[in-house]
């Protein structure tokens, strides 16, 4: 009973390593093979056994880690005259000081080509996703990430600069509110919309916060050019 308890713990273990590592491919350590080999009739040796214990008493990585981890060959600096970046998981969208539309920037400062395809990233958080894809393709399209936390849009519009990314901007604004007059105001087609990961809200009284509401969604069909991604 023992070593069967044993060889399910092991097995365990090492299927949730196959997943982080399949989930994080820049994911610095791996796991041990020995912990991964058993005998026929699962007696784990000692020096694996020794290996488990080791894995255990070591804490996973944070999801924030892994995230650095990924965007890692970005050089991105934390020494920042921000102070403390306290990042908060949920905002209300329906509050009164999020139910302004957000100004609509000089698309000519904001893009050295305003006139560039759009991708528009709603939810765009740290916006390492949207640098790391305006760094692979400068000349193809303009970035635009929608971000509701405003200190993490200040964090990511001096990461831009840093990185001298002039076909990526970053907007403070509640995009269920502000969606449809950027875009119906920026010179180029509106190519791509991605929305990573929006809280579903199960909860029937939080559904008004979902972000994917009819005006919305109707905004992104009509404004989308022939061809265009959601």
């Amino acid at each position: 009973m023992a070593s069967s308890y044993c060889c399910s713990r092991l097995l365990l273990q090492s299927q949730s390593w196959r997943l982080m590592l399949r989930f994080s491919p820049f994911l610095a350590t791996s796991p041990p093979s020995s912990s991964l080999s058993f005998s026929s009739n699962c007696h784990v040796s000692s020096s694996a056994q020794l290996t488990t214990l080791q894995q255990q008493q070591q804490p996973l990585p944070r999801s924030s880690q892994l995230v650095a981890l990924e965007y890692a060959d970005l050089n991105l600096s934390h020494n920042l005259d921000l102070g403390h970046v306290r990042i908060r998981q949920h905002v209300n969208p329906l509050s009164s000081s999020l139910s302004v539309p957000a100004q609509v920037p000089e698309w000519n400062h904001a893009f050295a080509d305003p006139t560039l395809p759009l991708m528009v990233d709603i939810g765009c958080g740290s916006g390492r996703f949207l640098m790391w894809l305006a760094k692979r393709t400068p000349k193809e399209r303009n970035f635009l990430g929608l971000e509701i936390r405003q200190k993490i849009v200040k964090r990511a519009e001096s990461w831009a600069k840093d990185l001298a990314l002039d076909n990526v901007h970053f907007l403070f604004a509640n995009a269920t509110i502000s969606f449809k007059q950027l875009v119906e105001s920026y010179p180029g087609p509106l190519a791509l919309v991605s929305i990573l990961c929006p809280d579903p809200h199960f909860k029937k009284r939080h559904h008004k916060r979902r972000v994917l509401q009819k005006p919305l969604v109707d905004a992104i069909v009509d404004n989308l050019m022939p061809g265009g991604q959601v």
